[in-house]
């Protein structure tokens, strides 16, 4: 099982549809208006709830962030990539991290990837984060509706290019800026870990290599708010296109 913990996370999470096994509120919480949302959802579901001592929730909580409000959801099942490709009809947009350990940049990106239509998020099998209660609370409800594989990474990247999908690296070592390719269609979209970027073995199984470019005197952003920079452009592409169409 996965705590998901917080008022704004558990909200959410009950709205995405995600079961809950149990809810635990604070006493003295019953009027806030978030969790009376809460309560709400959880009466319509027939999800148990409990009002117990504050101190019962800090000594449950995981993240020391839980605002008076923990839900218990059942553990979280990872997907198999073959198994969305074969199902999903049209374009395809995945998203595949390799070695990204901050389950907080996990999170990040799941809230994004649902905001912009992405299918599925590959992570490898080991030396990378998995869904953890951080991360149901940074995704805010995304880690349970964006489907998460956790597969070898070089054989999901020959898994796509024999489907046909596009595969584009971002990665600084890229002389092409992230604007100046075509991210429209199938797209797999390559994002390297925290430390050191995405990998040379896996560079060189992409079709492209882009940056984001950067004029200030760091040389690089964090991974995922560079993959929220790419995944809108993507979003500001498709737009642009209907719009010619149109």
């Amino acid at each position: 099982m996965a705590q998901v913990e917080g008022k704004n996370p558990v909200l959410e999470f009950l709205r995405s549809g995600a079961e809950a096994r149990w809810i635990r509120v604070a006493e003295g919480l019953e009027r806030d208006p978030v969790i009376r949302e809460v309560l709400g959802l959880a009466e319509d579901r027939g999800i148990p709830v409990e009002i117990v001592p504050r101190s019962e929730l800090r000594r449950l909580s995981t993240t020391s962030r839980e605002q008076g409000v923990i839900a218990m959801a059942s553990a979280p099942g990872y997907a198999s990539l073959g198994q969305i490709l074969e199902k999903k009809t049209g374009s395809v947009f995945v998203l595949v991290l390799d070695m990204v350990q901050d389950p907080q940049n996990l999170g990040s990106i799941l809230r994004t990837g649902e905001a912009t239509g992405v299918d599925v998020v590959v992570i490898p099998r080991h030396g990378s984060v998995g869904i953890t209660p951080v991360v149901h609370r940074v995704s805010m409800g995304g880690s349970t509706i964006v489907p998460v594989a956790r597969e070898n990474l070089f054989n999901s990247l020959k898994l796509l290019k024999d489907e046909g999908v596009k595969v584009i690296a971002l990665d600084q070592s890229g002389s092409t800026d992230y604007f100046d390719v075509d991210l429209r269609g199938s797209l797999a979209l390559v994002l390297g870990g925290e430390d050191k970027g995405v990998s040379q073995p896996l560079l060189e199984r992409s079709d492209t290599i882009v940056r984001v470019p950067m004029i200030g005197k760091l040389q690089s952003l964090n991974v995922g708010v560079a993959a929220a920079v790419v995944m809108y452009e993507r979003i500001r592409q498709l737009r642009q296109e209907t719009r010619q169409k149109d």
